[in-house]
């Protein structure tokens, strides 16, 4: 150099860097909430006259297509007696409620109905949305 000057290369420090970005992605992994929701998507039927159950034990969810599912477990019509038979001597519940889509067609509802009594479920209800307050 003729002027007596050195040139420095200026390098930057990209650790801090990465380490801030490693820190934001593990606390927006940590505080992240997934929902959790059934399988099926069902739209419930409105009811003017309704009741709570109190002693809710079996759900079943008939959706739209027929496809349905026991307590949150993809169950096939077919299998549904058995399966019906094991949940209801495992939990001793004799009361079995339906969630069927109100567009699902009243004859996978009629058979899974037919299913649940022949096993020895005693109650049978059909879950429905409560009327809008605000009419």
């Amino acid at each position: 150099m003729a002027d007596g000057y050195e040139k420095d290369e200026v390098e930057l420090n990209m650790t801090p860097l990465i380490d801030c970005v490693f820190l934001l992605l593990i606390f927006f992994m940590v505080t992240t909430v997934f929902s959790s929701s059934s399988g099926l998507k069902i739209d419930l039927p409105e009811a003017k006259n309704w009741q709570r159950i109190k002693e809710t034990k079996l759900f079943l969810a008939v959706g739209e297509d027929g496809k349905m599912e026991l307590n949150g477990k993809v169950v096939t019509k077919p299998s549904l007696a058995s399966v019906l038979l094991r949940e209801k001597n495992r939990t001793r519940a004799v009361t079995l409620i339906i969630k069927a889509d109100q567009k699902s067609q009243h004859v996978h509802t009629l058979d899974v109905m037919e299913i649940a009594k022949s096993v020895g479920i005693e109650t049978i209800s059909l879950a429905v949305e409560p009327p809008d307050e605000t009419d």
